[in-house]
């Protein structure tokens, strides 16, 4: 089984495989095409030269009269630098050869093997045989041609040059590898330190160590950035949640608890012959038992609404008859309480279940009136944005504390706990009211100052 690479290890390798690419293949590829590129300069140079070369022999013909003077001839094919390494001869148009110019390293070559002192270069039993390149220029009005044989390489300077190049070359390429090396170590460790980190503390987070407030370090490098900030928003967030639940428990025990305490204390004293068993202490009891169904049923259809098994069944509803409805159903409880209640509804048709967004605004209505004091207003506004149909339920009730408010649609979360002990609230209504909405595909938000009253807006989508 192949064994995991850490990330610092796969970095290392890519920087030494760019590495090898950059300081190898790179300036292998550009000596070859540097060297093809001389010689390839050296042939049209020289093809250049033998022309001009040719012209000046041609010119020489036609001034002695149509024939070859050797003298002169060998003036124009006096040794120069160009021609070193080439072996020139002029034949004229007849086929004779007229004059050869040689190389000196061939005459000294010639010369020694003319000494009988020379070894000769059969006792060793090899013979040298340098390759060669053969080229022919024919002359200007068939006066005849030049045969030159070119070695190759063409001379140790070509050679000298090309074989510094390799050399400075490859002292390069030793050098970038040395330094690609040296900055992918650098580079590695810089990238995998902040995902080292994210690991450890995403070990710590997931063994319920939620003390990830330390600060995060910054890479510059914006994708490692975001992830050290993710992870250490999700350790607050699983914080935040962990609290959360933990006063869940304690919540529901006490939610459960009050009314069978109740329930239980009148009917042991009953049966232990403490009380008299009258129609007040039985419905006391009756009361107490509604009270704690009434509680499981909201916990079992906020369970239902955010689990997605609560059947919605929409149907196209205007939206101003709908509320107009509901507003007049609570008109007189608003007067009981002494609550002044308003509307303001403009036309808007939306697909809802009416039954089930009944609930919402009957329980956004309920919440203004328990948290209103006598003398206050409630208002409710309908309108279109966009293409959104908006509801506003907002009161002059003692509002909601800043911190409070991002978790008011929690589950059995009371922002005034003593407050909602004496009017009642079970913690769950507006934690319905959110699951409701987003299961007709809306979203609700709220805003409140303390002391002043909150406005609870609801957003759908309009038919």
């Amino acid at each position: 089984m192949m064994r995991n690479k850490s990330l610092r290890t796969h970095f290392m390798l890519l920087y030494f495989v760019l590495s090898i690419v950059a300081g190898i293949i790179v300036p292998f590829l550009g000596v070859k095409l540097s060297v093809e590129a001389f010689r390839n300069y050296q042939i049209q140079r020289r093809k250049a030269d033998l022309e001009n070369l040719g012209d000046s022999l041609s010119a020489l013909y036609f001034e002695e009269g149509g024939v070859w003077e050797r003298r002169r001839v060998m003036d124009v094919l006096r040794p120069a630098p160009q021609w070193g390494g080439m072996t020139i001869s002029l034949i004229d148009s007849s086929g004779n050869e007229v004059y050869t110019l040689k190389p000196p390293s061939i005459l000294r070559s010639s010369h020694s093997n003319s000494n009988p002192n020379a070894k000769k270069s059969s006792a060793s039993g090899r013979t040298s045989h340098p390759k060669t390149e053969h080229i022919t220029i024919k002359l200007a009005g068939n006066s005849g041609r030049l045969e030159i044989e070119r070695r190759l390489p063409s001379g140790r300077y070509e050679m000298s040059f090309i074989s510094y190049l390799i050399s400075y070359t490859l002292a390069c390429a030793l050098v970038v590898i040395v330094l690609a090396c040296g900055t992918g170590y650098f580079v590695a460790g810089k990238l995998s330190r902040p995902v080292t980190l994210a690991i450890e503390r995403t070990k710590r987070i997931s063994k319920g160590d939620y003390d990830v407030h330390c600060e995060a370090e910054h890479t510059g490098i914006r994708e490692l950035d975001a992830l050290t900030k993710v992870v250490g928003e999700l350790g607050r967030s699983l914080e935040g949640q962990e609290k959360l639940r933990r006063r869940l428990m304690v919540d529901v025990a006490h939610e459960l608890r009050t009314p069978l305490t109740a329930a239980r204390t009148q009917i042991e004293a009953i049966a232990d012959g403490i009380l008299e068993p009258t129609p007040e202490r039985l419905n006391l009891c009756v009361n107490e038992m509604n009270r704690l169904a009434e509680l499981i049923k909201n916990v079992d259809d906020l369970s239902r609404l955010e689990g997605e098994t609560l059947g919605i069944h929409p149907e196209i509803t205007d939206m101003k008859k709908f509320l107009s409805a509901v507003v007049e159903s609570f008109t007189p409880l608003f007067e009981k309480s002494g609550i002044t209640l308003s509307a303001e509804l403009r036309d808007a048709v939306c697909e809802i279940d009416r039954d089930n967004f009944r609930h919402v605004t009957d329980n956004l209505l309920s919440n203004a009136i328990r948290y209103t004091d006598k003398g206050g207003k409630v208002s409710v506004k309908l309108y279109t944005q966009g293409d959104e149909a908006v509801i506003e339920v907002a009161d002059t009730g003692i509002g909601i504390a800043a911190e409070d408010l991002p978790n008011i649609f929690e589950r059995f979360w009371r922002a005034d706990e003593s407050r909602a002990r004496v009017t009642g609230g079970s913690g769950v209504g507006l934690a319905i009211v959110k699951a409701s909405i987003e299961a007709h595909g809306g979203k609700i938000s709220a805003q409140s100052t303390k002391g002043k009253g909150s406005c609870f807006t609801v957003r759908l989508k309009r038919a």
